[in-house]
């Protein structure tokens, strides 16, 4: 009888005992808090429940300064190591917390951590399955920005290769992009890669769209064909994109000046995936090593010294940080002896 009183009670007050608090920013720039229960958080809004027997409330994602909710023991445990950089301790718990999670919009946010453990090591054979799942789970996805895919000039690994294929003729629309990109530099691929991303670029989802004609730039910078009007026309489009999907172009043209001779001003250009668009770990690094070079091939010993300790630091768990620390030490050295005052005999 006690019970048959208190349910009625508390489902008619969610906001009481609500786990969950959405920020909103509102006109002008203030705050707006929204307690109640999210149903869902997608790339398009984020679904409330403030009060039981009242309809959802829907709020655009653009609108959403910060999602509060309580997770899982495994789960804070992951964010804590992925926070430190402490990728093979965040994994496990994050893997855990994946298989005790039933929220969708929560599972998703799993998974984009799941994949930019991953994408930390340049591991594209784990992150492409996560992130597909993501964008399976949520078309719209607020995690499009870690697609797993292929921006050097080096050709992938025969085991990303063998699954590449696979993934070039899957109905994803996501999944061939992802295919193709590391199929591109793949010499018995190439050309079927290059008929998917061409075809991809004329879609009419603007962001797949747009990272397809980023991938096509992938050929016209290894040719050395690209013409300087075409350069500023990439860099323009680039400007356009949204944030998270800035860092492959920025690569890529970066690298377009690196082959044109243009050393400065590619440096400047790598330099913006390890200071701003750095959600692509592997990449941001490779980017930072990549201008070091750069710096240290037009003279300035102390600036290349500066960015390899970055990578060393920022960087630690890269594949680069061990060549970079090697550079760093040795240039270290090289300035300190330049500076020793010359005895006279």
């Amino acid at each position: 009888m006690i019970l048959a009183l208190i349910v009625p009670v508390w489902l008619g007050s969610i906001s009481a005992f609500a786990q969950d608090r959405v920020i909103l920013q509102q006109p002008g720039g203030s705050r707006f808090p929204i307690s109640g229960i999210v149903d869902d958080y997608t790339g398009r809004e984020v679904t409330v429940i403030v009060r039981a027997g009242e309809a959802a409330r829907r709020y655009p994602r653009q609108d959403v300064i910060e999602v509060q909710t309580a997770y899982t023991a495994h789960h804070e445990k992951g964010r804590q190591w992925l926070a430190k950089g402490e990728v093979a301790q965040a994994k496990p718990e994050l893997t855990q917390a994946l298989k005790e999670e039933d929220r969708a919009w929560v599972r998703r946010l799993i998974l984009a951590d799941l994949v930019r453990c991953a994408m930390w090591n340049g591991d594209y054979l784990s992150a492409a399955p996560n992130f597909l799942a993501i964008v399976e789970s949520d078309p719209e996805t607020m995690h499009f920005g870690l697609a797993p895919l292929a921006w050097t000039d080096q050709p992938s690994s025969a085991n990303v290769i063998f699954e590449a294929r696979a993934w070039v003729t899957e109905k994803s629309l996501i999944a061939q992009l992802i295919g193709a990109s590391h199929l591109l530099f793949d010499r018995e691929s190439n050309d079927q890669a290059e008929t998917v991303l061409r075809r991809l670029a004329r879609e009419s989802n603007v962001r797949l769209q747009r990272l397809a004609q980023m991938q096509l730039w992938r050929v016209r910078s290894v040719s050395g064909t690209a013409t300087p009007s075409e350069l500023q026309r990439w860099e323009t489009a680039i400007d356009e994109l949204p944030e998270e999907l800035r860092a492959g172009g920025y690569y890529v043209l970066g690298q377009t000046f690196r082959r044109q001779q243009q050393p400065e001003r590619a440096a400047a250009i790598l330099l913006w995936l390890p200071l701003v668009y750095d959600s692509d770990r592997y990449l941001a690094a490779r980017a930072c090593f990549e201008a070091a070079e750069l710096v240290e091939s037009f003279g300035d010993r102390p600036q290349a010294t500066n960015l390899y300790s970055e990578v060393v630091f920022h960087f630690p768990d890269t594949p680069l940080a061990g060549k970079a620390e090697e550079k760093w030490k040795r240039l270290k050295d090289e300035i300190n002896q330049a500076s020793q005052p010359v005895n006279s005999p």
